[in-house]
């Protein structure tokens, strides 16, 4: 078993999971984040907007499931596909040796 983590651009997360359940998914967990990387951060204004600054960080979109060895492939797959990040994104793979349902 394997769990996958991405991380993407903000704004496509709609797609992303649709496209990981169409991929046999049966459960996976999403939250937002805010993070730096090679990506354009946007400029805002500040000091009553006479000043223009970068912004510290990205918002950005996250995923985590786990899923059979077999899935891997066609669940990374279709993350790439549907994050669009130009290559600003990702996706980390990890071995699950055991896991707990509560």
């Amino acid at each position: 078993m394997k769990r996958i983590e991405a991380f993407f651009q903000f704004g496509k997360l709609e797609p992303v999971v649709e496209a990981v359940e169409k991929a046999g998914v049966g459960g996976l967990t999403v939250f937002y984040a805010r993070g730096r990387g090679p990506a354009e951060r946007k400029k805002i204004h500040t000091s009553r907007g006479t000043k223009l600054e970068e912004q510290r960080y990205n918002l950005i979109d996250c995923i985590v499931t786990m899923v059979d060895d077999d899935q891997v492939e066609n669940v990374i797959d279709a993350i790439k596909k549907n994050a669009n990040s130009t290559s600003k994104g990702i996706i980390t793979i990890s071995d699950v040796s055991n896991f707990v349902k509560i």
